[in-house]
């Protein structure tokens, strides 16, 4: 799906397009794990995460290279590149928000959940501990 390319091209709408295509596969993924984010674990979410991560740190160092060669001229298919990334990365960030708050939602109810057992255990070791004084003063007064 990805390309491993390790040169960057030297022309401007070369990067634009490679930029494009980047965002468009890391889109393509993010989409299909957004439909599925509350019923996958969350170590498959992690690991897309950080799967994303490196393309995106690749899409970055595009993007410095789109910086250098920048022009104030830009030709009309770069200009309808530039749009259709900024289209690919406002649908990425909706997306990321989306898987975000579902592990948030997740943690909170982790934690919730770890709390209650916790305070059941709590509950029950002073419920012995009350048992076993009781018992232990019933013995003394006898």
């Amino acid at each position: 799906m990805f390309q491993n390319t390790a040169t960057v091209p030297n022309n401007l709408e070369e990067v634009l397009k490679l930029e494009m295509d980047y965002f468009n596969s890391v889109l393509n993924i993010s989409e299909k794990v957004v439909k599925q984010v509350e019923s996958l674990p969350v170590s498959v979410l992690v690991e897309m995460v950080n799967y994303r991560k490196e393309w995106i740190e690749k899409i970055q160092k595009l993007e410095n290279r789109r910086k250098e060669l920048d022009t104030e001229m830009k030709t009309d298919s770069e200009n309808k590149y530039i749009k259709n990334i900024s289209k690919l990365a406002s649908k990425l960030v909706k997306i990321d928000d989306k898987i975000y708050k579902n592990l948030e939602q997740r943690k909170m109810q982790y934690v919730e959940e770890s709390a209650a057992i916790s305070g059941q255990k709590t509950y029950s070791n002073r419920q012995k501990s009350d048992i076993q004084l009781e018992s232990k003063i019933s013995i003394i007064q006898e």
